[in-house]
Order: structure tokens, then C-alpha cells, then sequence
């Protein structure tokens, strides 16, 4: 066995890589910027330049991954799991123009700076009503009783989904994640994504009927009684997107305001100077994408024989672009595993790049904005006390399972 064979037995997709990442990916920027990953059977890419080129390089195609995730199971087992595939076929970012262009433009309008902008008084009153139940106890766990309850409950009014399926929708879209952001999909997993994808289908296409006989003010209702001219989508279409933009809408924000809370907490200089500084807030949650994202990488297919840093990419080969290491690359970042509020060589990946860039990372940003901004107000010295946070075991996400907090004592 090869140093680096050695290395990626012992330190890949291990228990203690998924509770931290960070120090493999240090190992990658110095010894391995791209390699193959005989785990995953796939590249992986870390440096910031090329994982910024790669998720926005025509050459690098994002449809056909499923088949992919899927390759180690055997046709007789993939024939077991066709509602499952078929769904996350249809999620938006698995698409390529002109199927992605069609879905993109008819959920576009739920997206403009005027619509995410209207959204903010609501936000405000969300995370204030949260907050006044949360901070009358001790301590709390913040995913549970915070960081899960703001996106899902703001992503279910966006949408139109009644607020008493939040649970419902996010088992469905959990149970499809374990498809696609697990390092290999198992047997157990892939079984689970085909009865909530079955479960998900059954509910919404009775929904959507509701909608055309009710319609709203919401996402679901302009798409499904837009004029017969646009290209609409199926009720299948639709209900694979509806779960696809529930899972975007509170995956990458619970994480991000999970994440964030705990760094500040670890580096409480940071917590004070954003304190004492309120302005720094924006500046403050781009750091945190930076520093511990909470999608730690995008895949593609590549189209066509490429090179990567010097690698030979074959057409079809499988690509992980690890967004999480690009974010701590010392060629782009000076002193980069530092948690810096007031960074000037700021920036991250981790919305992505070029057409599949994240079309809610807006509303993403104004929803952690406006959370850190009055748990800070209300938990001056917020800390993360024991027991410290578990990770799920999953290659994609990053955020921890339960983050339990407390309102420090001034010493």
C-alpha cells in the first residue's frame, strides 16, 4: 500500500474525519490537492481554484450523478429503488440546460432581492418569537429548538407547505439525502429514500390539488397556476423540487447558524468584537461559510477527458469538488484555519459556482444575519456547553446532530 493509500485508509470518511474534516483536509492541500479516492470510487479536488473552476466548467456535467452514487449496487438492486432515483434525478442541481434553465426560471420569481426582501419583517418576528421561548430555559439544544425550527418554518411558508408537515418534509428529505450525501449509499439507506420518496409523492400530488383550488401567495401556487404557455412541470416534477427546496431551504442554514454559533463560541475575541460591533455581521456569517460550511462538497461527471491539477480526468469519471477544503486553501486564504470576522482576503465557495450557484443563498444570508444578530443581543456570552456536538456520518453535510447552549456568566 501506497503513503497515500496508507493515509486515505486510515484518515478518509473515518468517524473522526466526520466529526472533523479539517485536519485531512490540510493533509490534501499539502500532499494530495487531487486524487482518486478508491473509497468512493471518485476524484477528489480541494484546491480553491480548481473547485471554483470545476463547478463552473461546461466540461463537468452535474446529471447522471445518482447513477453514480448508485454504481456499486447491482441492476437487479437498483431496480429495487425507482421512485428514490427517479426523484433525485429530477432535484434541480442534478440538472443540466435546458432542464435546469426550465426549472430554474419558474421558481425564479420567490427569489428576487424584492421578494427575499419582503420576507425580512416576517424573519425578524420568526426569530424573535423562537428566541422568547428558548431563552427562558438554562440551556437549550439549538438545533432542535433554533437553527432547524427558523429555515423550515420560513421555507414551508415560501413554498406554501403546510407548517405542520415541517417534520414530515424533513424526514422525506433527509431520507432521500442518505442517497446522495453519504459516502456510499447502503442497502438500509437506499431503502428508507424509496419509502419517503413513495410517502412524499402521495402527499404533495394530493396538495397540489388543494393549491389549484385554493391558491395563494406562494411558490407552489404560482407554479402550479402559471399560464399554459410556460413550461410547467409535472405533479412528479413538482413534488421532486418541492422536497429538493425544502432540503436546500433548511439544510444550508440550519448548518450555517449551527456552525457559526459554535466558532464564535470557540473563539470567544470573535464573539466580543462582534458584540461590540454590530455592523461586522455580514462580514461575520460570510466568515463562517468560509470556515465551516455546512455543504461540504458538489459532484460532477466529467463530459469529456479533462485535466485537473495536472490529473487525467476520463469522460464519466465520478468528481467530488470539496467545497470545505477549497474554503481553507492557503494559496487563496492567508492563515486559513484562523476564524477571522474581519478577514480581507474574505470569499468562499460554499453556495457553489457559475449556473448551479445556490438560488436561496440570499434568503440563506438574511436568515442568519437576522438569527445571529438577536442571539447575540439576547445571549451576550452565548457558549457551547457539554455534551459536545455529534456529526452525522455524511459526506456532503456538515452540521452537528444536537448543539446544546447556554447563556455564559460574566466572570
Amino acid at each position: 500500500m501506497s503513503p497515500s493509500q496508507d493515509w486515505e485508509e486510515n484518515n478518509f470518511l473515518t468517524p473522526a474525519y466526520f466529526n472533523n474534516p479539517y485536519s485531512a483536509y490540510k493533509y490534501m492541500h499539502e500532499s494530495a490537492p487531487v486524487f482518486w479516492s478508491k473509497k468512493v470510487n471518485a476524484w477528489i479536488v480541494s484546491p480553491f481554484l480548481e473547485v471554483e473552476e470545476g463547478l463552473h466548467g461546461e466540461q463537468l456535467i452535474a446529471k447522471g450523478r445518482i447513477a453514480a452514487a448508485a454504481s456499486h449496487f447491482t441492476p437487479e438492486e437498483r431496480e429495487q429503488y425507482p421512485v428514490s432515483q427517479w426523484t433525485l434525478n429530477r432535484y434541480m442541481n442534478f440538472q443540466d440546460p435546458p432542464d435546469h434553465t426550465r426549472f430554474r426560471r419558474l421558481i425564479s420569481k420567490s427569489f428576487t432581492p424584492r421578494s427575499i426582501s419582503a420576507m425580512e419583517p416576517k424573519i425578524e418576528a420568526l426569530v424573535s418569537r423562537l428566541l422568547d421561548e428558548v431563552t427562558k430555559k438554562e440551556s437549550f439544544n439549538l438545533v432542535d429548538d433554533f437553527s432547524f425550527q427558523l429555515p423550515s418554518l420560513v421555507i414551508c411558508e415560501l413554498l406554501g407547505m403546510p407548517i405542520e408537515k415541517q417534520e414530515d418534509l424533513k424526514r422525506w428529505a433527509d431520507g432521500l439525502a442518505g442517497f446522495i450525501a453519504s459516502a456510499q449509499v447502503t442497502t438500509e439507506k437506499a431503502k428508507f429514500a424509496e419509502s419517503v420518496a413513495l410517502e412524499a409523492q402521495e402527499y404533495l400530488k394530493q396538495l397540489f390539488q388543494e393549491i389549484r383550488k385554493n391558491p395563494g401567495e406562494n411558490l407552489l401556487s404560482r407554479v402550479l397556476t402559471a399560464p399554459p404557455e410556460d413550461d410547467k412541470l409535472t405533479d412528479q416534477e413538482l413534488a421532486a423540487l418541492t422536497v429538493n427546496l425544502f432540503f436546500a431551504g433548511f439544510e444550508t442554514t440550519e448548518g450555517l447558524i449551527s456552525n457559526m454559533v459554535r466558532a464564535l463560541s470557540d473563539n470567544p475575541d470573535q464573539l466580543e468584537l462582534l458584540r461590540n460591533n454590530p455592523e461586522l455581521i455580514e462580514p461575520a456569517v460570510e466568515e463562517a461559510l468560509r470556515f465551516d460550511s455546512s455543504i461540504q462538497k458538489q459532484s460532477r461527471i466529467a463530459g469529456e477527458d479533462i485535466e485537473i491539477h495536472g490529473q487525467k480526468i476520463k469522460k464519466g469519471d465520478y468528481v467530488h469538488f470539496m467545497i470545505g477544503a477549497a474554503n481553507r486553501d492557503p494559496l487563496r486564504f492567508s492563515n486559513p484555519e484562523r476564524f477571522d470576522i474581519t478577514r480581507k482576503d474574505a470569499g468562499n465557495v460554499s453556495f457553489g459556482h457559475g449556473i448551479h450557484f445556490c438560488i436561496g443563498a440570499p434568503l440563506a444570508r438574511l436568515e442568519a444575519r437576522i438569527a445571529i444578530r438577536q442571539l447575540i443581543e439576547r445571549m451576550p456570552r452565548i457558549k457551547v456547553i457539554a455534551p459536545l456536538p455529534r456529526y452525522a456520518e455524511l459526506f456532503a453535510v456538515r452540521k452537528p446532530l444536537e448543539l446544546w447552549v447556554t447563556n455564559a456568566q460574566v466572570k
